[in-house]
């Protein structure tokens, strides 16, 4: 078979005009799984991350309460003790999302697939992390207090603050368990300028916006700007005594206790959990390895092979500053 002459297409993958003809294609690609990352997940800014270069863990220090005392004419300061401990998180592994793309499946498809695919592949990372964060708070939630310290986790327990509340009176439960987790906090000398940030189903997101108090709504449906409230990634808000409300699809709500999709570390039976309720201190996460991505080309199979990655891992910090929403106790 005979060919004309050479054309000179321009390569626009290509990194200054030579080398590998879509490297800059990657970087795209890159740039959009971390976008759908950052624009998708929601508790990566409101608890505590540390970033470490290499290692396997992670240092984190827990303080516990001044003492104030009166000081006698004459006496000499030698320093009041204040307790301290310390934390150890470990990296869970490496968490990975992947996809790949046959070359003729890209060509015919409606709509660009490397773009579509790539952001789904952020989304499934952020919901990811987002999870693990979530089921950290319901663990810290859950420990007993330090020998000496008055910082046990918080649960709020009612069989009325169900998933789906449909009568005047569930809807009022969320309401009134606000009030009593903001309490709880309060006893254990949580500071009242620590944020809260809550958690739960869109229906009891709902139910607590048109709770009523003897026929009157309790709260009115508002709408709070990132700029003015410090709460990111979320559409819709509600702030409830100091608390901002926020509708998620990933909190835990079944039990994982053997559930080996889930990483070890996080399995326990959340079966009966509604909501959760927290301050950044509560939970911290190490972070080995930020969003990264990967591709490769397949000859063999004519495809496109795509990994997001990370390396993190979560754990409890500050036990009394977790609340837990739950039915009852899980079985």
């Amino acid at each position: 078979m005979a060919f004309g002459d050479n054309s000179n297409p321009a390569r626009i993958g290509q990194n200054v005009g030579g080398g590998d003809d879509r490297a800059l294609f990657l970087k795209v690609f890159g740039g959009e799984v971390l976008t759908a990352f950052q624009e998708r997940v929601l508790t990566l800014d409101k608890h505590m991350v540390q970033t470490i270069s290499s290692g396997k863990s992670a240092q984190f220090p827990k303080t516990w309460k001044a003492n104030a005392e009166y000081l006698t004419a004459g006496q000499e300061m030698l320093g009041g003790d204040i307790d301290t401990s310390e934390v150890n998180i470990n990296i869970d592994g490496l968490m990975v999302a992947h996809t790949e793309i046959f070359d003729l499946d890209s060509k015919m498809s409606h709509f660009e697939v490397t773009g579509e695919f790539s952001a789904e592949l952020g989304r499934a990372l952020a919901r990811a992390f987002d999870r693990n964060v979530m089921r950290s708070i319901v663990q810290a939630a859950r420990l007993p207090a330090t020998a000496g310290w008055n910082n046990a986790g918080n649960i709020i327990e009612n069989a009325a603050l169900v998933a789906n509340p449909t009568t005047d009176a569930q809807k009022l439960a969320w309401f009134n368990a606000i009030l009593e987790a903001n309490e709880a906090l309060f006893s254990k000398d949580v500071p009242e300028d620590a944020s809260r940030y809550m958690v739960v189903p869109k229906a009891v997101f709902n139910g607590i916006r048109y709770a009523k108090d003897g026929g009157h709504y309790l709260v009115s449906n508002r709408e709070f700007s990132a700029a003015n409230y410090g709460v990111e990634n979320v559409k819709e808000v509600l702030e409830i005594d100091g608390v901002m409300v926020m509708p998620q699809r990933t909190l835990p709500n079944t039990d994982e206790s053997s559930d080996s999709s889930v990483y070890s570390g996080y399995q326990a039976d959340y079966s009966t959990t509604t909501g959760i309720l927290w301050c950044p201190q509560a939970v911290g996460t190490v972070k080995l390895m930020d969003v990264a991505l990967e591709n490769t080309r397949d000859v063999r199979r004519q495809s496109d092979f795509f990994v997001g990655k990370q390396a993190v891992g979560t754990g409890p910090l500050r036990q009394e500053c977790a609340v837990e929403f739950r039915t009852g106790a899980p079985a």
